[in-house]
């Protein structure tokens, strides 16, 4: 069409369906998937995995150097085992002072059945007052023998028993530290990279693998701030990925993170597949469209006939406002305004 000299692109608002959805990127993430990082620092002697390994929780990842380590847990060993056998009842070191105890007491019994027999000859008036006196002073003498022995019993295996007890729980120490020495996996899964080799210095700032879930692989998507609000758990997805390029996979929203990322300014959303891709592998990366709603027979107009302010040109000067409904990346839904016989000017 012609007005004034000038041409304009005209179209005519059609029935279709529309759909209406948010955007999000993101990328595939493993179940579980972390990134293992040491406790300690030394060098790594030996990898105890490769990629592509399948582990269990508790399978030992690499071996940081660990000689002092090893050296350490043995003398921890060897100092319980010589204080299992000094603590025991039958240990050396107690079996002799029990012998000191037995001793000990029956010097007391000899010397206390000779101060009361001189004492019963010293009521008869028979003897001396001086023997009656060194019988009393053996008696006295043997009785504090026999206390000192028996508390220095009570005392040594007191002593011993706690520093079993000391030394139990530094052998338990060390080999903590032995443990730290040897990274394990946390969970069951698949070794998804090594990033570190044999010779190179382990430190708690540097990953140095990464583990997860072998077969169960979720969506990590990001959701602008501004499109947060329609995002409901269970809403389906199309997801597209650079990997299979030209296809699309369902998926459905399972959960929102309700924390803004104040950098990025969006939010977290996670999705599963309902139809799972024949192969997939953490980290690659997608785009999903989170369907929000989708109308059958909707009146719709391209969106880049859409001026400002919600209102379409019906006439080269003409403004008509029009209310909108839906809208994807293409079409825009007009509920009022105008009909399917409305003729529309390109602005």
């Amino acid at each position: 069409m012609v007005a004034c000299g000038k041409k304009y692109e005209t179209t005519l608002p059609s029935l279709s369906p529309i759909t209406e959805s948010v955007y999000a990127s993101g990328v595939v993430k493993a179940v579980g998937q972390y990134q293992v990082y040491p406790t300690v620092t030394g060098q790594v002697m030996d990898l105890l995995v490769k990629e592509g390994d399948t582990v269990k929780a508790g399978t030992p990842l690499v071996r940081i150097d660990d000689r002092s380590a090893g050296a350490g847990s043995r003398i921890s060993a060897a100092q319980v085992r010589l204080l299992e056998r000094n603590a025991g009842d039958n240990g050396p070191v107690l079996v002799q002072l029990r012998k000191s105890v037995d001793q000990a007491r029956d010097r007391f019994k000899l010397d206390s059945a000779n101060y009361d027999r001189q004492n019963a000859l010293w009521a008869q008036r028979i003897g001396s007052k001086s023997e009656l006196e060194q019988r009393e002073l053996a008696f006295n003498t043997s009785k504090a023998a026999m206390t000192r022995a028996e508390k220095a019993l009570v005392e040594t295996r007191d002593r011993l028993r706690t520093e079993l007890e000391v030394a139990r729980n530094n052998a338990t120490i060390s080999s903590a530290g032995s443990d730290d020495r040897t990274p394990r996996s946390l969970i069951d899964g698949v070794v998804y990279d090594v990033m570190i080799e044999p010779g190179e210095l382990a430190t708690p700032q540097k990953a140095i693998a990464v583990i997860g879930s072998a077969s169960d692989l979720y969506l990590e998507l990001e959701v602008d701030e501004y499109d947060i609000r329609s995002v409901r758990i269970g809403q389906r997805a199309l997801v597209s990925m650079d990997s299979y390029s030209g296809e699309s996979f369902p998926a459905e929203v399972t959960r929102i993170v309700p924390l803004m990322d104040e950098r990025s300014r969006t939010f977290r959303v996670e999705a599963r597949f309902t139809g799972t891709p024949p192969r997939l592998f953490p980290n690659l990366s997608a785009e999903a469209n989170i369907i929000l709603r989708t109308k059958e027979n909707a009146l719709t107009i391209p969106a880049s006939y859409l001026l400002a302010g919600d209102s379409v040109l019906t006439g080269p000067d003409m403004r008509t406002a029009v209310k909108l409904g839906a809208r994807d990346m293409e079409r825009v839904e007009v509920l009022e305004g105008i009909d399917a016989g409305s003729v529309l000017y390109k602005p």
